[in-house]
């Protein structure tokens, strides 16, 4: 099993959405935990990834802000508002720029 994969089966989805955008455009939403790779620690870290996919399945974006914060309750305000306000992925650091200047 390679690195990468071992990694991705630590990740468990917290949350997930699926939101109509506008016309073709569907956005995904998955909020997820995984265990902070560091020794002594039960510390869980929590990433945010949002995806654009035409409804053609031909055009797709995807963008990951892996160890967004180390906060449950945070990480699910954030991805609330995230979800809520429909941020795409050309937007998302921007918005999360905003959200952590408040």
């Amino acid at each position: 099993m390679t690195h990468k994969k071992l990694e991705e089966n630590l990740q468990e989805v917290i949350r997930t959405s699926i939101k109509r955008a506008a016309g073709d455009i569907i956005l995904l939403y998955r909020l997820t935990q995984e265990p902070v790779q560091a020794e002594h620690t039960a510390e869980s870290q929590y990433s945010l990834t949002v995806t654009k996919v035409d409804c053609g399945g031909t055009r797709r974006e995807v963008r990951c802000l892996p160890d967004l914060t180390r906060n449950r309750t945070e990480a699910e305000q954030i991805y609330e508002l995230i979800s809520r306000g429909l941020v795409t992925p050309c937007t998302l650091d921007e918005v999360i720029d905003d959200l952590f200047a408040i």
